[in-house]
């Protein structure tokens, strides 16, 4: 009940703020559609700095997958076989002012209040689907607070949707990578303080930590919600039209992070289990389980674990198998080559998972369980969907995937499951 009242209470300020006027001299007059072009005109007190060049990617989907992807238009339309994808930029802003009004958009206005287009982010719920500049939420805004004077420099590591609910897949992928493109711009010392959703998130708080970011210098969207800073630090998207992940990105958490996995040793068969979760379970899972435990497979529940002891989950991993979720955004830290087997409701077969298995190299299977509750027609209702697997169906895929076979497989040692923490 709490959710849906704090839910209501934020559609009704975010309401508000675009019917009571206040301090209106903070919506922005206008848009600059470019940050390249920005930095190049005299006196906009800002720079621009490209370190990967606008390319065309690709990925590699099987018919069978492809046919099974969710179709709800938008972003969550079947994937991109090819996309253009933007180049990869750093952009400082001197007096850069930064509203992060609502999870479906961020506004970066340069020192002449214009909103910088390509540097900020803007969500359409109701078309699913990425917003032009123009149509950014802050110029529907009214009322605005005014912004918190921050003395230094900021570097922004929001980017909006999921990362601003806090979902773990959307922070690891979608924010933590923009820390990269601060490196290579040689700006990592100069940062003073870094801009994230909510610190409360231990993850978000804990990777941070591990790439030597103080305790001090993180500041949050609950205290920072509108703020101006001596100079602001953003980059580009991560990923660029929001489906294909750049290799950098990849390259960077795996050797960013890999050094601080906790060393603690799991069996290398790993099943992820949603019993935690608020929806995605898998209805039989007792049965997947012993059909999994011959083979030496652990369950584990990611929500017990500490940032550090997933990373070494994963790291550790010869076979994965689980529902479709964010903790399988781990799956950046597996050895190339390590099977993933990947168990999908009917409604929300998404390719999310399937990309980054063709990005790090590792071999991807999936089953698609039957429709639970008949047909669905919102993301969000088959985002909510659990699902039954298909007992054979999974046997087939673990002995495609060559592990030990039952008979044969002798544990190195006694693995004991994580306490929960």
């Amino acid at each position: 009940m709490s959710d849906l009242v704090n839910k209501a209470h934020r559609w009704a300020s975010r309401r508000l703020r675009e019917l009571v006027p206040h301090h209106g001299r903070y919506r922005p007059v206008g848009v600059h559609a470019s940050s390249q072009a920005l930095a190049a005109r005299p006196g906009s007190g800002a720079t621009y700095a490209e370190l990967y060049p606008a390319q065309t990617t690709h990925l590699e989907v099987s018919e069978a997958l492809h046919e099974h992807i969710t179709d709800y238009g938008g972003l969550h339309a079947k994937p991109n076989r090819t996309e253009h994808t933007p180049a990869a930029f750093v952009l400082t802003l001197d007096r850069g002012r930064l509203l992060a009004d609502n999870s479906q958009s961020v506004a970066i206005m340069a020192a002449d209040n214009r909103l910088v287009g390509d540097a900020s982010f803007q969500y359409d719920g109701q078309r699913a689907d990425l917003a032009r500049p123009e149509a950014n939420n802050v110029f529907r805004l009214r009322w605005f607070s005014a912004p918190v004077q921050v003395s230094g420099t900021v570097c922004s590591l929001l980017s909006g949707g999921g990362a601003a609910v806090g979902n773990y897949y959307h922070w690891l992928i979608d924010s933590l990578p923009r820390l990269h493109l601060v490196q290579e711009a040689g700006l990592w010392d100069s940062i003073d303080y870094f801009l994230i959703y909510d610190r409360r998130r231990r993850f978000v708080v804990d990777s941070l930590l591990a790439l030597g970011i103080r305790d001090e210098q993180i500041i949050d969207v609950r205290t920072h919600r509108h703020l101006v800073a001596d100079r602001l630090v953003v980059t580009s998207a991560v990923r660029g039209q929001g489906t294909h992940t750049p290799e950098w990105a990849g390259t960077f958490l795996r050797q960013a992070l890999l050094p601080a996995a906790a060393p603690r040793a799991f069996s290398p068969y790993v099943y992820l289990s949603r019993r935690d979760a608020p929806a995605r379970h898998v209805l039989n899972e007792a049965a997947v389980e012993d059909l999994l435990r011959p083979y030496g497979f652990q369950t584990h529940v990611l929500g017990h674990y500490t940032l550090a002891q997933q990373i070494a989950l994963f790291a550790g991993a010869r076979l994965i198998v689980a529902p479709t979720g964010a903790g399988l955004a781990n799956l950046v830290f597996a050895p190339p080559g390590t099977p993933v087997i990947e168990l999908f409701p009917k409604h929300f077969t998404v390719i999310e998972y399937p990309e980054l298995c063709y990005r790090l190299g590792l071999s991807h299977q999936f089953l698609v369980a039957e429709a639970a509750a008949g047909p669905l027609h919102a993301r969000h209702d088959g985002w909510r969907e659990d699902l039954t697997v298909d007992l054979a169906a999974l046997a087939h895929c673990l002995r495609q995937a060559q592990p030990a076979a039952p008979e044969a497989y002798s544990p190195p040692r006694r693995y004991s499951a994580l306490p929960s923490i």
